[in-house]
């Protein structure tokens, strides 16, 4: 992994950046602190992360509520945490715009698995990107890019792969498990309503931006991409 790789952790648990903090150190990675949301957004405007893990319970300002600005500006990986195991909170963690969510109490190593995992799909562009296009829509998958009529929409990195993973499988009905695997890479346990979310948020930014292709609804089993609808 890059020597260079910083993640801020915020979360107002001291345990929370310590077991962290030393499974980065051990993959060679390096994390800053912030135990409230407004030291957060101050660090963010500061300086440069490769990613952020938030939870969602702080004082002062709430996760969600650093999320929503955070989102405002930056398209930077979010990993989301929380205490509570309620379905609602993942759904609202991904609604505002969150890549990935794990509840309390979690296993730092599986932190930190994700982690790279994510920072893994959202490397620099290399000189001989692979691209997708459909109709006037078009995704570099090197540099995590979407274009609709040459004009860039901004994704998450997790929407990036939702879009693409439609777009490749162009016309054919993908079900909700099977882009919760081929996606995440990880079982939800059966939180189908994770990929509806997604979908709902590529929906308003990348389809509305034209005409020429739409994610259908398929009724029961999930979703299809399709190009001169």
């Amino acid at each position: 992994m890059d020597q260079n790789i910083t993640v801020l952790i915020c979360d107002d648990n001291i345990a929370v950046h310590e077991s962290i903090n030393a499974y980065l150190e051990a993959e060679g990675m390096k994390s800053v602190s912030a135990y409230d949301g407004e030291e957060a957004l101050r660090l963010l405007q500061e300086n440069h992360y490769n990613l952020v893990v938030l939870d969602i319970m702080m004082p002062g300002i709430f996760g969600t509520d650093v999320c929503r600005e955070i989102r405002k500006t930056s398209d930077i990986p979010i990993i989301m945490l929380s205490a509570r195991s309620e379905e609602m909170d993942r759904i609202i963690g991904l609604e505002i715009g969150a890549d990935d969510y794990l509840t309390k109490p979690f296993s730092p190593r599986e932190v930190v698995v994700r982690i790279k995992k994510m920072l893994k799909r959202v490397q620099p562009k290399k000189e001989n990107a692979h691209y997708l296009k459909a109709g006037n829509l078009s995704i570099d998958l090197d540099g995590y890019e979407v274009l609709v009529n040459n004009q860039e929409i901004e994704l998450t990195p997790k929407e990036v792969e939702v879009l693409a993973f439609l777009v490749k499988n162009s016309g054919k009905v993908i079900n909700r498990e099977e882009l919760l695997h081929k996606v995440w890479g990880y079982d939800y346990a059966g939180d189908t309503r994770t990929v509806d979310t997604l979908i709902k948020r590529i929906r308003q930014k990348v389809a509305k931006a034209s005409p020429d292709f739409s994610i259908r609804s398929v009724y029961g089993v999930g979703y299809k991409f399709e190009v001169g609808v």
